[in-house]
């Protein structure tokens, strides 16, 4: 048995059943409560039960093999045996699925800590950091093109984006340093040592995704793969203990902010929040995560990319959620 203290209301970062985050979630958590570890395969699991009494969901609802967890402002959902969980209608991948044995559900220990309790009580982690600065990453640059369409590559579209950001972000009080202001290609080191010497800082990488197939689409966001886990594709380096790991939960929430707003902004597609190894997240020594901020790949959302509106709602959308994220934060 692991106790568990909690003794005050957190500052929330999840809102209503709609489909966006801020502060308007108030949840209550079970005094004295404690998490029973279940071990199956070398790995630690905590039933659907232990985490629907912990957080004081109102119901558990089990139909078909979903599980519906339900309070008067947070619904999370999953099947058994996907890894694809809805909190508030939001996708969040998890490390790991949720499996079935001894007639339990059981969730990963690593993704209850890593992904679950961040998110409901941004509040209650212990790393958290106020922050004056921001570093913005346009991905690519120089001889490095990124992805492109017809409308141009994805270097440029990420330049763009990232000026429109630091003016977006400077208004709301925010010092933005860049790792390029313009066509140069610092490489993925230039850039993590770039950002670990700015202090009370957090990271954002801007990028546009690309795919073979066509139809793909929408706005996926990545925070650094948690150590003991795995990725979501194969990109990345493969170290399992790495500098970002120690901002696991503040990656995650400002991932999950960051998400939020910009589906709420643009309309998109929700691809979900993801966790990989990417070098240029696996090195800073503060909160960072990566943006992939729809498909060049797919006609459609290439034209919107190349709309100066479009870049205008997503940068909206990231500075919204970087206030959120700072109130969410314990002060």
């Amino acid at each position: 048995m692991i106790k568990v203290n909690n003794a005050q209301i957190p500052r929330p970062l999840l809102a209503t059943l709609a489909v966006i985050l801020c502060s308007a979630l108030w949840c209550n958590y079970a005094e004295g409560a404690a998490w029973t570890i279940i071990k199956h395969n070398d790995r630690d699991y905590v039933t659907a039960e232990n985490i629907k009494d912990f957080y004081r969901f109102t119901a558990l609802d089990i139909k078909g093999g979903t599980l519906k967890f339900r309070s008067p402002k947070v619904e999370m959902q999953i099947r058994n045996g996907s890894d694809n969980l809805y909190i508030n209608r939001i996708l969040f991948r998890l490390s790991y699925p949720v499996i079935y044995k001894d007639r339990k559900y059981l969730f990963s220990r690593i993704d209850l800590a890593k992904l679950i309790d961040p998110v409901l009580r941004p509040s209650y982690i212990k790393s958290a950091k106020r922050f004056r600065s921001v570093v913005l990453d346009p991905g690519h640059g120089g001889s490095d093109p990124g992805s492109k369409s017809i409308y141009g590559h994805e270097k440029d579209f990420n330049l763009k984006l990232a000026n429109l950001l630091k003016r977006d972000l400077e208004r709301r009080g925010f010092r933005v340093r860049m790792t390029r202001s313009g066509d140069t290609f610092p490489t993925l080191r230039d850039r993590v040592e770039f950002t670990n010497r700015i202090p009370d800082a957090i990271f954002i990488s801007l990028h546009f995704n690309a795919f073979n197939n066509t139809t793909a689409k929408g706005i996926e966001t990545y925070a650094l793969s948690p150590k003991g886990s795995g990725t979501h594709n194969a990109r990345g380096i493969k170290e399992n203990t790495l500098t970002g790991n120690a901002r696991d939960s503040e990656n995650i929430a400002l991932a999950t902010a960051i998400h939020a707003s910009l589906l709420k902004k643009t309309k998109a597609e929700d691809r979900g929040i993801k966790r990989d190894r990417f070098t240029v997240l696996a090195g800073i020594n503060k909160p960072a995560v990566l943006v992939e901020g729809g498909f060049l790949s797919n006609p459609e959302e290439a034209r919107r990319i190349a709309s100066p509106s479009y870049l205008a709602r997503l940068s909206t959308g990231i500075a919204d959620a970087v206030v959120t994220y700072r109130n969410a934060l314990r002060k």
